[in-house]
């Protein structure tokens, strides 16, 4: 699958970088943005991937009337790190996940400013353009976790900044990229060893549910099971190493 996707995520990555101050408008929430390019890359994705795979059906940040069924689905964020992009700070990934039966198959995360190609087909490893990826063995007072501050939702505020304090004497340092698809390409590369976010969207985790899982890591729900993608959930992902110790570290703090 990803021979037919690559043309597709560097197109879509060069429409991303065309704007250089690009419209941005509110979607109601607080630090909840959309902007043009959004929309546009948005487009752009849902009419190539409709002629490269008829009957696919889509399940994307900015469409309206999200359903997840069974069928073959694609989980598009087409800018996952919309505030990064507007504030220019290159990091920012274009995010393909594809399921069936509500289970991930395959997933893409693009990074346009380094030209960096992330992928993973399911049982067929996690791989940055033509390198394999392999999760780290840090144990958790080594580990780099990543975590999300769920800006949208103020009653989740005090929860993550009590999380974050729970977290630093624990582990070796906590980090905030600022894009959950970026913090999955991390782990999975073994730049970092855990990430977490008490409310996440499922176009923001879906394409790197895979990618960690396919570079030995996991990847679930903080409260317990497998990650699901019909709406957005307490997401969590690690190195296998540090898994169990960091969701129940998670757990205690709910």
């Amino acid at each position: 699958m990803i021979a037919a996707l690559t043309g597709l995520m560097e197109k879509a990555g060069e429409l991303m970088l065309q704007w250089e101050n690009p419209q941005v408008f509110a979607k109601g929430k607080h630090a909840d943005f959309v902007t043009e390019a959004d929309v546009a890359v948005q487009e752009l994705l849902m009419e190539q991937l409709a002629k490269l795979f008829p009957g696919a059906k889509f399940f994307a940040e900015e469409k309206k009337d999200n359903r997840l069924t069974d069928e073959f689905t694609f989980i598009i964020d087409p800018i996952d790190g919309t505030t990064n992009y507007f504030r220019r700070r290159e990091c920012s990934m274009i995010s393909v996940g594809a399921v069936e039966n509500k289970k991930p198959v395959f997933g893409a995360i693009y990074d346009p400013y380094r030209r960096k190609l992330y992928h993973a087909e399911k049982g067929k490893g996690a791989w940055c353009n033509a390198q394999r990826l392999r999760v780290s063995e840090e144990p958790i007072e080594r580990a780099l976790i990543g975590l999300g501050s769920s800006p949208y939702y103020s009653e989740l505020m005090e929860l993550t900044g009590r999380t974050v304090g729970a977290l630093m004497p624990r582990c070796a340092d906590v980090r905030r990229t600022g894009s959950a698809a970026m913090e999955l390409c991390d782990i999975a590369a073994g730049r970092s060893d855990g990430c977490f976010e008490w409310l996440l969207q499922p176009w923001d985790y879906c394409a790197g549910v895979l990618l960690v899982e396919e570079a030995g890591g996991r990847c679930g729900n903080i409260m317990g099971g497998e990650a699901t993608y019909e709406k957005a959930i307490p997401f969590m992902a690690a190195n296998a190493m540090i898994y169990d110790e960091l969701q129940a570290l998670l757990q205690s703090l709910r």
